[in-house]
């Protein structure tokens, strides 16, 4: 049978198609890794300009590394512009995880895809809540519960994506898929390597005022908080191939995974 030519209907119909498209992979690695960069650079900056101020404890022993809290309330205006500025690529890095793991993994773990794709957004919004209240008290219950929260969420979303892409996206996959998979093995090894350590070396400040021990506990937070985002960072080879796209008659539309 012949086919039939369609008939344009419109004037847009007849006119050439102008289509752009924007790669989302370098946007998100972008907006993620510069939060690493970000807080190193405050680091640096209070240890220049606040040492006595960022290393002061109730605990009369030597303490020599600030917390990232103490950071925090020291840089607290880019500290604040930091946290805000990542809400929009934790949020938008989270919904399109969700819709990674629905199409590509299979059907009895899409629930725990999902789960780790919300786990994300609490992540993101704990970690605005901190940059909104970055003035309060280490001791306030405030921060112990965004800081608990913080943490825990990048434990789980870190050791779940980890397991989805251990045994259910890695396998006989290309070479790009693989080096994904290397960088997050690395990143969570330091990240569970350095929490035991943290929170060892914070028990033994609060309850025994252990030399140093406020010190390792500083840079095992920040340890953690560059690994966590160095680890969303990885985004960009699950999303290369994903473009924001417009099209004159489609309008704005997200090609496929």
């Amino acid at each position: 049978m012949h086919s039939i030519p369609e008939v344009p209907i419109c004037v847009q119909d007849v006119q050439p198609k102008r289509r752009f498209s924007i790669r989302l992979a370098p946007l998100l690695a972008a907006g993620h890794a510069s939060v690493p960069v970000a807080i190193i650079f405050y680091l640096f900056l209070s240890l220049l300009t606040d040492y006595e101020g960022t290393t002061y404890t109730a605990c009369t022993r030597l303490n020599v590394f600030p917390s990232l809290s103490a950071v925090a309330r020291s840089q607290h205006i880019g500290w604040r512009i930091t946290c805000c500025t990542n809400l929009p690529f934790g949020l938008f890095t989270s919904w399109l995880y969700s819709r990674y793991y629905r199409r590509i993994l299979p059907r009895k773990v899409r629930p725990f895809g999902c789960l780790l794709a919300l786990l994300l957004v609490q992540t993101s919004c704990s970690f605005f809540l901190w940059g909104m209240y970055p003035n309060i008290a280490g001791e306030s219950t405030l921060h112990r519960a965004v800081a608990i929260s913080l943490f825990v969420s990048c434990a789980i979303v870190m050791a779940g994506c980890y397991m989805l892409h251990k045994y259910y996206i890695c396998v006989d996959k290309q070479s790009q898929q693989q080096l994904a998979y290397g960088l997050k093995c690395k990143l969570v090894v330091t990240y569970f390597a350095a929490v035991p350590i943290m929170w060892c070396c914070y028990f033994l400040h609060e309850h025994f005022c252990f030399p140093f021990a406020y010190s390792v506990f500083g840079v095992c937070e920040f340890v953690n908080i560059c690994s966590t985002f160095l680890y969303l960072a990885t985004c960009y080879f699950d999303f290369y191939n994903v473009h924001i796209c417009h099209d004159q008659r489609l309008g704005f539309f997200l090609s496929e995974f």
